[in-house]
């Protein structure tokens, strides 16, 4: 399964920043992104891949 690193913005879109093969690697990046401080107007979020779609 492929997973995928996402900004998520106030207003509900999404940006995909990477791809993964192992959900652990993607969780780690999270982590990293959100040492320094929780943005106010984002997220980061870890979700599978939306193939197809």
């Amino acid at each position: 399964m492929i997973w995928q690193l996402c900004i998520q913005y106030a207003n509900g879109t999404e940006e995909v920043l990477d791809s993964y093969t192992n959900r652990e690697a993607a969780l780690d990046c999270v982590d990293t992104l959100y040492a320094n401080g929780y943005p106010m107007h984002i997220a980061y979020i870890v979700r599978h891949a939306l193939v197809g779609v």
